[in-house]
């Protein structure tokens, strides 16, 4: 971890101190106990949104080469992929080093990485969309309504923090590995875009369905904790919290940031601050059990021995044991 990611984990834990000190941990307690057996809901529904980005995955590939790949050793690459994203400092960069890496040789070295270039650039554009189409939606219930009329300079807020967020994304992917990616194939990514432009059109669908179905998730977590809202404020809230994540994302594990972003989210929206953070420590124990699985899958994979791309790009024999 450079200067910069201990500084960034330390502000989120110090974040999370402060926290803990001004919340009403008594209430934090007590949504959490009525969680109870919900929690297996919240732990297994996160299959669909796996599934959904691996058919987005899916979608960078040809029809061809595609069929060569099972969506189940796709779902297991995006878990395993992710985990690595959520727990390192590497900008989201190594997760998609990884599944480069894992991938099986049914095609070329350049066709998977090429695959996983344009999956990352679909779901970045994915996100942008389901944060800006959702705060359209979101605008126009304030209108026909009356409830979230104080969300508008919220979501005027958001809407530029957006923009600010997309710009920044494409900066970071500019540089380093990503800038060396593109390099080494950007005249395969070209083709791919001019003679695929239904394949990804589908995997940017596939990828904002993905961030819709946290929507699903939202809605339940609030009742489990005793809170149930409208669906139109459940998928508020993931809108809002997808938006925080993002421009967050560059923290280890969303140490602090989860938490934090849920409680000004809930606060933005006139909901109890004490249960935005209960919210937070449900979704974050769902985020650290699902990579604990991605880091068994990663695990799995280097034992088989399946990470021939990861050696011929570092120009090593050896075995890696780190990102």
């Amino acid at each position: 971890m450079t200067a910069r990611h201990k500084l960034l984990v330390s502000l989120g834990a110090l974040g999370l101190v402060v926290l803990v000190w001004r919340i009403d941990l008594n209430a934090v307690q007590l949504a959490l106990f009525h969680v109870g057996w919900g929690m297996a809901l919240v732990l297994s529904q996160e299959i669909v949104a796996h599934v959904l980005n691996a058919s987005g995955w899916r979608f960078a590939f040809t029809r061809e080469v595609a069929a060569r790949f099972s969506l189940r050793e796709l779902v297991r690459l995006r878990v395993a992929g992710d985990a690595i994203n959520y727990l390192t400092p590497t900008a989201t960069i190594g997760g998609e080093v990884a599944r480069t890496a894992m991938l099986s040789d049914a095609c070329g070295a350049d066709v998977r990485a090429v695959s996983v270039i344009i999956a990352k650039a679909t779901q970045t554009l994915a996100q942008a969309f389901f944060i800006t189409a959702g705060l359209a939606l979101v605008a126009t219930e304030w209108i026909t309504t009356g409830p979230l009329r104080s969300f508008l300079p919220w979501a005027v807020g958001v809407s530029f923090l957006t923009a600010l967020l997309v710009a920044h994304r494409v900066k970071a992917r500019g540089s380093g590995t990503a800038a060396a990616w593109r390099r080494a194939f950007g005249t395969r990514l070209g083709e791919f875009l001019r003679n695929h432009p239904g394949r990804v059109a589908l995997s940017t669908l596939l990828f904002a369905l993905a961030y819709a179905w946290g929507a699903f998730e939202a809605y339940w977590i609030c009742r489990f904790l005793l809170m149930p809202v409208p669906v139109v404020t459940a998928f508020t809230i993931e809108v809002l919290s997808i938006t925080v994540d993002g421009i967050l994302f560059i923290v280890p594990a969303k140490i602090g940031t989860q938490e934090g972003g849920k409680v000004a989210v809930f606060a933005a929206l006139g909901l109890s601050p004490s249960l935005g953070f209960a919210f937070g420590v449900v979704r974050h124990v769902r985020e650290l059990i699902w990579a604990a699985l991605g880091v068994y899958f990663y695990g799995a994979a280097i034992g088989r021995g399946n990470l021939s791309f990861w050696h011929r790009a570092r120009g090593s024999t050896s075995t890696p044991t780190t990102l």
